[in-house]
């Protein structure tokens, strides 16, 4: 065998060999994309409070929405009542029913005119799929976990402007939220 003479090594770059009858060959790269799994997303809730940075979550939202068929649920949670002036909040009783558990809330104003015109810029921004809202009053926290319990959300995308420092990261209404619920949860910043 000439030293100088290539023709009898082997390249072990090269894919040009298949393997002997009998065996196969995985790289690590083909088993460790087999035990990933890609979501399915088929409900997003975005929690708005309003501000610039909620609109940047809903952005985010209508985008994972348009990829993958979701339907985006938009809550707003009043923790004061009073700031809304122009909303009424009806409460009756179902009568069809007669069960005494079987309540109508009816909340009609300046309020329900705000979400519908949320959806109204959403769809302007280019959402293709359903998007619904909830009106809730109480603490941000218990009432977005509620939710998450209530409905089979597969994410909630919300804002935040507290990661700023370790401290306020630790008592901020997105940590109280994430650790209380088993819904993914993208934050935004």
């Amino acid at each position: 065998m000439n030293p100088h003479d290539d023709s009898n090594v082997a390249d072990s770059s090269s894919n040009a060999r298949s393997p002997p009858e009998g065996f196969s060959v995985e790289s690590s790269s083909s088993s460790a994309t087999s035990k990933i799994s890609i979501p399915s997303y088929t409900k997003i809730l975005v929690p708005h409070d309003g501000k610039e940075a909620s609109d940047k979550a809903l952005g985010q939202a209508i985008y994972l929405s348009n990829l993958s068929g979701a339907e985006i649920v938009i809550l707003c949670i009043i923790q004061d009542v009073e700031k809304f002036e122009g909303t009424s909040v009806d409460i009756s009783q179902n009568k069809i029913t007669h069960n005494q558990n079987s309540f109508e809330l009816d909340i009609k104003g300046e309020l329900v005119n705000i979400m519908e015109s949320k959806i109204k810029q959403c769809t302007e921004a280019g959402s293709k799929n359903k998007i619904s809202y909830g009106i809730r009053t109480g603490h941000v926290v218990h009432e977005i976990v509620k939710a998450c319990q209530e409905t089979d959300y597969d994410l909630v995308i919300m804002a935040t402007t507290h990661f700023d420092s370790w401290l306020h990261s630790i008592f901020s209404e997105t940590r109280k939220i994430i650790s209380n619920i088993r819904t993914p949860v993208l934050i935004m910043h």
